[in-house]
């Protein structure tokens, strides 16, 4: 999964993630990975546009986008 976080923040690409939200459900979106360190991800989500700061601990898969084969 970090690899997928790095590859994001290098290329400025997005990438899809879901992840746990404070209140104990699960989204997904697609977003650009803005700053990485060992316990957190600044993340700019595509749609609705917004930033936000996650734990590495909650965020649970990170993938490519549909149209994205990691080149």
């Amino acid at each position: 999964m970090r690899r997928m976080l790095l590859y994001s923040l290098e290329k400025n690409r997005p990438i899809r993630l879901i992840f746990l939200t404070p209140d104990g459900g699960m989204r997904q979106v697609t977003a650009v990975v803005e700053c990485l360190d060992d316990t957190s991800a600044q993340l700019y989500i595509l749609r609705p546009p917004q930033r936000l700061t996650l734990p590495l601990t909650d965020i649970l898969s990170a993938d490519f986008t549909r149209k994205d084969d990691g080149q």
